[in-house]
């Protein structure tokens, strides 16, 4: 059963677009991203305090790329573990603001200092765009700060993980040269086939067919081979190397099922995997 508090979300949505709001997939890009952030700036409760904040920059390849950097409020002595944060909005919206909150809470459950990365967006920055620019880069920054460490990362994209499982980062920010840890977040892992919860929950739950073409149309060129890892990276033929994994699902959400086979595929291969599906509790399972 979908979750009451859900429910209603859904519900005030629907009739806001009843009302005469437009539908975020009927709207130009830049106009869109606009509509979300003022949603968004509607939506936000006081901002949860955290031990230090501040904004940063990095030249990348296709120009500057803006970060954000959280300490936790209530942190150990001596260096911290390093979360990097790529927020959601399908490679087409959102930003530093849209996803604030959610980063202080991150920093302050994980004790870990959180690094927020502002992500080129399409379809100024189609794909093939190389996520990795802005991940390496991102990491050198970290160290700055006094409190930095050798680094633990996360990221809510598995395509990185699968393009670059062992990047040459230097050895005073990491101990080894490999990621440690990778969190994937509802991740779109097969875009070269509709899965079963594609087709279940294609309307009705905020993430409908006609929003994902949306972000789709935006980000993917016409013609682009769709099995390419960095679009399908559940396509792998082999997931050895990968490290520990934490991969959350919705039970509604259209992107479910490749979520869960992702995860299907980290432990297959001997990844230490925790997998959690909402909401429904007895769906978690660590390995």
């Amino acid at each position: 059963m979908l979750d009451p508090e859900a429910r209603t979300l859904l519900d005030l949505m629907e009739q806001a677009v009843q009302a005469g709001r437009p539908k975020l997939e009927t709207l130009p890009y830049k106009e869109g991203r606009l509509a979300v952030d003022k949603m968004s700036e509607d939506s936000e409760a006081e901002p949860l305090a955290v031990g230090e904040i501040d904004d940063g920059a990095f030249a990348g390849p296709g120009g500057e790329i803006r970060f954000r950097h959280y300490v936790p409020l209530v942190a150990a002595e001596g260096p911290l573990a390093t979360l990097i944060y790529y927020h959601g909005g399908g490679f087409v919206i959102g930003n530093l603001e849209t996803h604030d909150s959610t980063c202080r809470r991150l920093a302050n459950k994980s004790h870990c200092q959180v690094i927020a990365i502002d992500y080129r967006l399409a379809p100024e920055h189609p794909f093939p765009r190389r996520s990795r620019t802005a991940w390496r880069p991102s990491v050198t920054s970290a160290t700055t700060p006094p409190r930095s460490a050798p680094i633990r990362r996360a990221s809510p994209s598995a395509a990185i993980r699968q393009e670059a499982p062992s990047p040459p980062w230097s050895a005073k920010i990491c101990r080894d040269a490999g990621p440690a840890f990778q969190m994937l977040i509802y991740p779109a892992t097969d875009s070269s086939r509709e899965s079963a919860s594609r087709k279940a929950f294609a309307e009705g739950y905020f993430l409908t067919r006609e929003l994902m073409d949306w972000f789709w149309k935006a980000y993917v060129p016409a013609g682009t081979d769709l099995a390419d890892l960095r679009l399908s990276p559940l396509l792998a033929r082999d997931f050895a190397g990968l490290p520990p994994a934490f991969v959350l699902t919705a039970g509604y959400d259209p992107l479910r099922d490749e979520g869960r086979a992702y995860a299907d595929r980290l432990i297959e291969a001997g990844i230490k995997t925790t997998y959690a599906n909402y909401p429904a509790p007895s769906t978690a399972s660590s390995r």
